[in-house]
Protein backbone atom coordinates (compact mmCIF):
# COMPACT_ATOMS: atom_id res chain seq x y z
CA UNK A 1 0.00 0.00 0.00
CA UNK A 2 1.34 3.50 -0.84
CA UNK A 3 2.69 5.57 2.01
CA UNK A 4 0.60 8.48 3.24
CA UNK A 5 1.94 11.87 2.15
CA UNK A 6 2.87 14.48 4.72
CA UNK A 7 0.65 17.52 4.95
CA UNK A 8 2.23 20.94 5.19
CA UNK A 9 1.38 20.95 8.88
CA UNK A 10 3.59 17.87 9.31
CA UNK A 11 0.64 15.48 9.76
CA UNK A 12 0.45 12.65 7.23
CA UNK A 13 -2.33 12.82 4.66
CA UNK A 14 -4.56 9.75 4.78
CA UNK A 15 -6.77 8.09 2.22
CA UNK A 16 -9.71 9.59 4.10
CA UNK A 17 -8.24 13.08 3.75
CA UNK A 18 -7.93 12.62 0.00
CA UNK A 19 -11.46 11.22 -0.31
CA UNK A 20 -12.74 14.26 1.60
CA UNK A 21 -10.71 16.70 -0.55
CA UNK A 22 -12.02 15.21 -3.80
CA UNK A 23 -15.58 15.02 -2.43
CA UNK A 24 -15.50 18.68 -1.43
CA UNK A 25 -13.94 19.65 -4.76
CA UNK A 26 -16.94 17.99 -6.47
CA UNK A 27 -19.22 19.87 -4.02
CA UNK A 28 -20.73 16.65 -2.72
CA UNK A 29 -21.95 15.94 0.79
CA UNK A 30 -21.10 12.67 2.48
CA UNK A 31 -24.74 11.64 2.02
CA UNK A 32 -24.58 12.38 -1.72
CA UNK A 33 -21.35 10.40 -2.11
CA UNK A 34 -22.92 7.57 -0.14
CA UNK A 35 -25.93 7.58 -2.45
CA UNK A 36 -23.70 7.49 -5.54
CA UNK A 37 -21.68 4.56 -4.21
CA UNK A 38 -24.32 2.50 -2.43
CA UNK A 39 -22.63 2.97 0.94
CA UNK A 40 -24.12 4.62 3.99
CA UNK A 41 -23.26 8.20 4.94
CA UNK A 42 -21.94 6.80 8.21
CA UNK A 43 -19.45 4.57 6.35
CA UNK A 44 -18.25 7.46 4.15
CA UNK A 45 -17.71 9.48 7.33
CA UNK A 46 -15.82 6.56 8.90
CA UNK A 47 -13.47 6.24 5.89
CA UNK A 48 -12.84 9.99 5.82
CA UNK A 49 -12.25 10.41 9.54
CA UNK A 50 -10.25 7.26 10.23
CA UNK A 51 -8.46 7.00 6.88
CA UNK A 52 -9.30 3.30 6.67
CA UNK A 53 -9.36 1.82 3.20
CA UNK A 54 -12.81 0.71 2.04
CA UNK A 55 -13.24 -2.69 0.40
CA UNK A 56 -11.87 -2.72 -3.17
CA UNK A 57 -15.29 -2.76 -4.85
CA UNK A 58 -16.40 0.28 -2.84
CA UNK A 59 -13.09 2.04 -3.43
CA UNK A 60 -13.68 1.72 -7.18
CA UNK A 61 -17.20 3.16 -6.80
CA UNK A 62 -15.87 6.08 -4.73
CA UNK A 63 -13.15 6.83 -7.30
CA UNK A 64 -15.73 6.69 -10.11
CA UNK A 65 -18.16 8.94 -8.23
CA UNK A 66 -15.38 11.46 -7.56
CA UNK A 67 -14.07 11.15 -11.12
CA UNK A 68 -10.52 10.35 -9.98
CA UNK A 69 -8.26 7.34 -10.28
CA UNK A 70 -7.63 4.98 -7.40
CA UNK A 71 -3.96 5.98 -7.67
CA UNK A 72 -4.96 9.57 -6.95
CA UNK A 73 -6.98 8.50 -3.92
CA UNK A 74 -3.93 6.64 -2.61
CA UNK A 75 -1.76 9.71 -3.16
CA UNK A 76 0.23 8.38 -6.09
CA UNK A 77 1.13 10.98 -8.65
CA UNK A 78 -0.08 10.39 -12.19
CA UNK A 79 2.64 10.04 -14.85
CA UNK A 80 3.87 13.32 -16.22
CA UNK A 81 2.34 14.55 -19.45
CA UNK A 82 5.71 14.28 -21.13
CA UNK A 83 6.05 10.60 -20.14
CA UNK A 84 2.48 9.88 -21.23
CA UNK A 85 3.06 11.61 -24.58
CA UNK A 86 6.28 9.69 -25.13
CA UNK A 87 4.51 6.40 -24.42
CA UNK A 88 1.69 7.33 -26.79
CA UNK A 89 4.22 8.31 -29.48
CA UNK A 90 6.07 5.00 -29.13
CA UNK A 91 2.81 3.10 -29.37
CA UNK A 92 1.82 4.99 -32.52
CA UNK A 93 5.23 4.31 -34.12
CA UNK A 94 4.98 0.63 -33.21
CA UNK A 95 1.49 0.42 -34.73
CA UNK A 96 2.66 2.07 -37.95
CA UNK A 97 5.59 -0.35 -38.19
CA UNK A 98 3.33 -3.36 -37.68
CA UNK A 99 1.06 -2.11 -40.47
CA UNK A 100 4.08 -1.81 -42.74
CA UNK A 101 5.09 -5.35 -41.79
CA UNK A 102 1.64 -6.58 -42.81
CA UNK A 103 2.14 -5.01 -46.25
CA UNK A 104 5.26 -7.12 -46.90
CA UNK A 105 5.08 -10.41 -48.79
CA UNK A 106 4.39 -13.40 -46.51
CA UNK A 107 7.96 -14.79 -46.80
CA UNK A 108 9.42 -11.43 -45.73
CA UNK A 109 7.01 -11.23 -42.78
CA UNK A 110 8.15 -14.67 -41.60
CA UNK A 111 11.83 -13.67 -41.94
CA UNK A 112 11.32 -10.45 -39.93
CA UNK A 113 9.42 -12.27 -37.17
CA UNK A 114 12.12 -14.95 -36.94
CA UNK A 115 14.75 -12.22 -36.61
CA UNK A 116 12.75 -10.57 -33.80
CA UNK A 117 12.40 -13.89 -31.98
CA UNK A 118 16.12 -14.64 -32.34
CA UNK A 119 17.05 -11.22 -30.95
CA UNK A 120 14.56 -11.54 -28.09
CA UNK A 121 15.98 -14.95 -27.16
CA UNK A 122 19.58 -13.68 -27.12
CA UNK A 123 19.54 -12.45 -23.48
CA UNK A 124 18.11 -15.83 -22.36
CA UNK A 125 20.92 -17.69 -24.10
CA UNK A 126 23.58 -15.43 -22.57
CA UNK A 127 22.12 -15.91 -19.08
CA UNK A 128 22.20 -19.69 -19.52
CA UNK A 129 25.83 -19.71 -20.74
Amino acid sequence: MPRPRKKKSGKTETLGDRIRQHRLAKRLTQAELASLTGASQRMINYYEVHGVSPPPELLVKIADALDVSIDELFGRKPPSRRAAAATAGESLRRTRRLKRLEELPRDDQVAVLRMIEAMADRPKRKAGA
